[in-house]
Order: structure tokens, then C-alpha cells, then sequence
């Protein structure tokens, strides 16, 4: 049986014939493997650009609903981009937040954690005096609402644990569900100390925020409590990207206050 020809073909061939016929193949079979290389590469490049776009669209999405929120309160200004700074910044220290999507699912989680407020009355989120008991329920609401908004926007799904247990504590002692321990999601226990962080060293309509220095011996005292004791080692790794984030986004903010006239 020959492999070059048909079965009982009696054929006179020499060395250079089956060189070229050999070659050909060679070049056939090389040629193809580049064209499927080729093709591939159109593919992913199709690909890209089609994922590119949709992340464009929900940067987008997500901008649209921190300008909504974040009008409603001028002393929540820039709010939402600090707490996403800083808890991407605690992340990158954990083993679990070595993947770019990750990374960029936390990022997105501290953008929104907070866009359930958009449901608030302005009378509640800017009174200036302690809130009442119903008041409070009422903001503390936030955290279902925002779960729910974002489960409704195509590829915002995976946010929701952030946005839904961002107040929960690890004593138990949070909302919405009093959850405790490692019940709750590490992109939340996260989030709760990037949330208390920038709430303490913000100056609100009631009182003036704590120095770096202040707030972040608190978060360190409260690990066991109201947060994870098991992110003090990445919390003392982030500090310095931390202090970072928190003296640029002042500097911002006394920029702002001068332009505005904001005090």
C-alpha cells in the first residue's frame, strides 16, 4: 500500500519527486497552521473588542449612578471612588486577589456600595442632627436596595454580595442580616473596613473627620469586632498605598472647597 498513491497504481517515482511532494505537504500543512493562527488571533481580537466595549458600557452605568447618588449629599463627594481605592488597595495583599477580574469586581463593589441611598430622602441622608430610630432603619436600607439595583444590571451580578453585606460586623452585631464570622463574603468584610475608613477621616454635615493616623488605629482596634481579624496583615501591608490614596484625595478635596467655596 503506498501512501502517496492509489492502491494497485504501478508508478515510477525517483528521490526528487517524493522531495517535492513531501515539500508541498510541508508547505500546505505550515501554510494552514498560520492561517489558523491567523484566524484565531482575528477571533480574540473580535472578542476583545466586544468585552472591552461591554466594560465600557457598565464604567459607564456605574458613573451615571455615583453622579445620581453623590449629588443628593455634597459631604459624600468622592465617597465612592475612595472606599473602591482602598479596598482594592487592602485586596491586592490577599492571596484570593491575585486575578485581574477580582480585582476589578471589588473595584466596582466600592463604586456602588453605597447607590442604594439614591432611594433615600435628602432630608435623612443630609440632616445635620443624630438621626431617629425610623430614620436609621430607613437608611440602613440602603444595603437591599443597592443589592437589588445592581442584580438587575446585566454584568453587574457578581457586585451584590459586596453592595448587600458591606455593614454587616464580625461580632454579628451589623445589617442587613446580622451576619458574623466568615458568613460574610471577603469582598464585604473588605468593604466594611474601606467604608469605616473614609467615613472616619470624612468631615460630615454633623462633625470633622478624623487624621489618618486616628482612623487607622481604630480600624486595627476593632479587628475581632466589628471587622475581619484575619485582614490585619494585609491592612498593615496597604498602609502605605492607603495614606496615598487618603492625602491625594484630600489634597482634591481642598482643591474642591477652595473652588466652591465648601466648608
Amino acid at each position: 500500500m503506498s501512501f502517496f498513491f492509489p492502491v494497485g497504481t504501478y508508478y515510477e517515482t525517483d528521490t526528487i519527486d517524493l522531495s517535492n511532494r513531501l515539500l508541498l505537504y510541508l508547505i500546505v500543512a505550515t501554510f494552514s497552521y498560520l492561517l489558523l493562527i491567523k484566524l484565531n488571533m482575528l477571533y480574540e481580537k473580535q472578542v476583545n473588542t466586544v468585552i472591552h466595549a461591554m466594560e465600557l458600557k457598565l464604567e459607564q452605568v456605574v458613573q451615571s449612578f455615583i453622579v445620581a447618588m453623590e449629588a443628593k449629599d455634597a459631604y459624600t463627594f468622592g465617597h465612592s471612588e475612595r472606599v473602591s481605592q482602598y479596598a482594592v488597595a487592602i485586596a491586592q495583599q490577599l492571596p484570593q486577589y491575585q486575578d485581574e477580574n477580582k480585582l476589578k469586581n471589588i473595584r466596582l463593589s466600592g463604586l456602588l456600595h453605597d447607590i442604594g441611598k439614591i432611594h433615600i430622602s435628602d432630608g435623612i441622608l443630609t440632616k445635620p442632627d443624630k438621626l431617629t430610630k425610623s430614620e436609621f432603619e430607613v437608611v440602613k436600607s440602603h444595603t437591599t436596595i443597592g443589592a437589588q439595583m445592581v442584580e438587575k444590571v446585566e454584568g453587574l451580578e457578581g457586585l451584590k454580595c459586596g453592595v448587600l453585606y458591606h455593614h454587616e460586623r464580625w461580632d454579628g452585631k451589623g445589617y442587613p442580616k446580622g451576619s458574623q464570622g466568615l458568613e460574610i463574603p471577603l469582598e464585604a468584610r473588605i468593604l466594611a473596613v474601606a467604608d469605616a475608613f473614609d467615613a472616619m477621616t470624612s468631615t460630615r454635615a454633623y462633625r470633622r473627620g478624623l487624621s489618618f493616623n486616628e482612623a487607622y488605629k481604630q480600624v486595627l482596634t476593632n479587628l475581632g469586632t466589628q471587622f475581619d481579624p484575619n485582614l490585619r496583615e494585609a491592612i498593615e501591608a496597604a498602609k502605605e498605598a492607603i495614606l496615598k490614596i487618603h492625602v491625594k484625595n484630600q489634597n482634591n478635596l481642598d482643591d474642591l472647597e477652595k473652588l466652591t467655596d465648601f466648608h
